[in-house]
């Protein structure tokens, strides 16, 4: 298996993962902060998808999509402060970027791509997808143990 090829399975992996695990938890816990001052999962989760958006503008060579001020943190819009709004919005960041991804040829992968301040490799930029998505699915882990939710939501799927 190639780095290109690794790197797309690793985004399959991320994003099953992280929408069984969104799926699990309920409206109240995905819409409101986990004792008050941490963020709440709709933002990170969008903040998120935003950021698959961009990165596969990128692995697609295309200008990404301008990234909405935060102060100090993205904040989802109001139609998207709902389980089945922001769920699906995730969903299709994560098709937008896998397929990116998947366009690049094996043969490319080490092809430099522009990232912010700097260029790197597709493969890579493709992994880092993959990380950026599962460093907030810890996120959602956290607060389902939080909640008493101790289950792995995706272990058996």
């Amino acid at each position: 298996m190639g780095p290109m090829e690794s790197a797309v399975k690793s985004i399959k992996h991320a994003t099953s993962h992280y929408l069984q695990d969104l799926d699990a938890m309920s409206e109240d816990q995905i819409l409101n902060s986990a004792g008050g001052a941490a963020r709440c999962p709709v933002d990170f989760t969008y903040e998120t998808a935003l950021v698959n958006r961009r990165l596969a503008a990128r692995l697609s060579e295309t200008e990404p999509p301008v990234m909405p001020d935060g102060d100090p943190w993205l904040v989802a819009p109001e139609e998207l402060r709902s389980k089945a709004a922001i769920t699906a919005f995730m969903k299709e960041s994560c098709e937008v970027l896998l397929s990116a991804a998947q366009s690049i040829p094996e043969s490319e992968s080490g092809k430099l791509v522009g990232s912010p301040g700097r260029e790197e490799p597709a493969f890579a930029l493709a992994e880092f997808a993959s990380l950026h998505i599962m460093y907030h699915d810890a996120q959602l882990n956290f607060i389902q143990a939080l909640n008493g939710d101790l289950a792995v939501h995706w272990s058996s799927k």
